[in-house]
């Protein structure tokens, strides 16, 4: 009969340890490097967005980004609704980023707020 006990106990103290190790690690939703040579300084700011929570919603916030001059790269991770971008400071600024993934998005006639920022804070 004990036998028979080890293998689920040892599950539950797996998926257990699972769960309470969750924060110690953050695994990306999506890395996107734009195309282009990476300019000698580069800045990095991290954007707390509703509306990052998962990878199509990652993908579209790249997207919405990827026509401000200066983007070098964005990180983006959904399950804490955050995006890192990495950006030129001579030619953008963390304004000019947010201002471009919270325009509001037109789809048959209706108008969608996708994004919008709970908080940011510039990377070292």
């Amino acid at each position: 009969m004990k036998k028979a006990l080890i293998i689920p106990i040892t599950i539950c103290v797996l998926i257990v340890l699972a769960f309470a190790t969750t924060s110690a690690y953050r695994v990306p939703t999506l890395e996107l490097k734009f195309p282009g040579s990476r300019p000698a300084v580069v800045k990095a700011v991290e954007f707390t967005v509703n509306g990052v929570k998962c990878r199509g919603t990652s993908n579209y916030f790249a997207q919405k980004i990827a026509g401000v001059p200066g983007v070098v790269a964005v990180t983006t991770y959904a399950r804490t609704n955050t995006a890192t971008v990495e950006y030129d400071p001579s030619l953008t600024d963390p304004a000019t980023l947010r201002a471009a993934y919270e325009r509001p998005d037109t789809l048959e006639g209706k108008v969608y707020q996708i994004f919008t920022t709970r908080a940011q804070r510039d990377l070292p």
